[in-house]
């Protein structure tokens, strides 16, 4: 999934299932977040000299490792789930124990442990969460690392999660052919609204626990996302996303656009280190890899949106592991001797 739903959806389903405005919009943000924290940052206190160091929830370069890919995909993109799962019958038979399968079992625990984390990181990790479960649903039979598992007909991208499939999975409305299938016709329409259903009862049980009233109903939440998606489609290109986008913000104008830099920039100076890049000629966290970054004075380093998030993300990575420490044992691969 992309920013799409990962941030707008995401956002407009918080809201109706019982979250504030400011409590959608952080869950919504952290969601998205997890694909723009790719750069690893070091972050200098200028009293103490100390360096805060961030963890990847993402990574731009497919091409990296096992190892790598290992510690980043199955726990932020591609949760393994149930290989034998009715939705993962494929025509050769082949099953993996990664295969990623829609809700699954590590997935779900992370999501429900993020709602019983500490109050200073809860709204972030349930960002992160949420981003880790919708996933399994737009990712379901692929594995986050490289694998012929995750091979269609004869693409020559690489068989890294779904880059085989180029970015058909994750584009709202989308029909496509996943030729490894015994159910091969595929409309990303129904899998993302499957997962916006389970999100949405997950959301409102949260919040019917702390004495929230929730009045939106599933199935009127439903029906803003159909129309908000439109009609399916297929082709080469992600046709018709300028035209969501204007339904999504007419249905969330308190949610305003993503904005990649903002809890950075909140939160963090930047001293450039030799010509300044004009904003537009470079990304802004490759030239950051350049920069000498330190924590602004006279903050509470702590109650920064992006302090919170990246200790989210830590949290998120140990209790994943827990269980795919046990996982990648069967497969004989030990992440932590590496």
């Amino acid at each position: 999934m992309d920013t799409e739903f990962h941030y707008y959806m995401t956002g407009i389903i918080a809201k109706a299932a019982g979250f504030s405005d400011d409590e959608a919009r952080t869950i919504a943000t952290a969601s998205e977040y997890v694909d723009e924290n790719d750069v690893c940052l070091r972050i200098e206190d200028r009293s103490s000299g100390n360096e805060y160091k961030n963890y990847i929830s993402q990574t731009m370069n497919i091409l990296k490792p096992k190892q790598t890919l290992m510690r980043i995909y199955p726990v932020f993109h591609f949760v393994p789930g149930e290989p034998m799962s009715k939705s993962a019958c494929r025509r050769d038979g082949k099953m993996h124990l990664l295969n990623t399968t829609p809700g699954n079992e590590i997935a779900d625990k992370l999501f429900n442990l993020a709602f019983k984390s500490s109050e200073d990181t809860r709204l972030y990790r349930i960002g992160i969460a949420t981003h880790a479960y919708a996933d399994t649903w737009a990712h379901q039979n692929f594995v986050g690392w490289h694998d012929n598992f995750n091979e269609i007909s004869l693409n020559v991208q690489p068989d890294i999660g779904h880059a085989n499939a180029e970015h058909y999975p994750d584009w709202p409305a989308y029909r496509w052919e996943d030729t490894r299938l015994v159910n091969d016709q595929i409309d990303n329409t129904d899998r993302f609204l499957a997962a916006a259903k389970k999100m949405y009862g997950k959301y409102k049980y949260y919040n019917k626990q702390r004495g929230v009233k929730v009045n939106a109903s599933w199935k009127r939440v439903s029906g803003q996302l159909i129309l908000a998606m439109g009609e399916s489609f297929s082709g080469y290109w992600n046709y018709h996303r300028e035209d969501r986008l204007v339904r999504y913000r007419k249905l969330a104008p308190w949610l305003g656009d993503f904005d990649e830099s903002e809890w950075f920039k909140e939160a963090i100076d930047t001293k450039v280190m030799g010509l300044k890049a004009s904003e537009n000629s470079l990304p802004p966290m490759l030239i950051r890899l350049c920069d000498k970054l330190y924590w602004k004075e006279g903050i509470d380093i702590e109650e920064t949106h992006w302090y919170r998030f990246q200790e989210a993300v830590k949290e998120h990575q140990g209790k994943a592991m827990e269980d795919l420490d046990l996982l990648f044992a069967k497969m004989g691969v030990n992440l932590h001797a590496v």
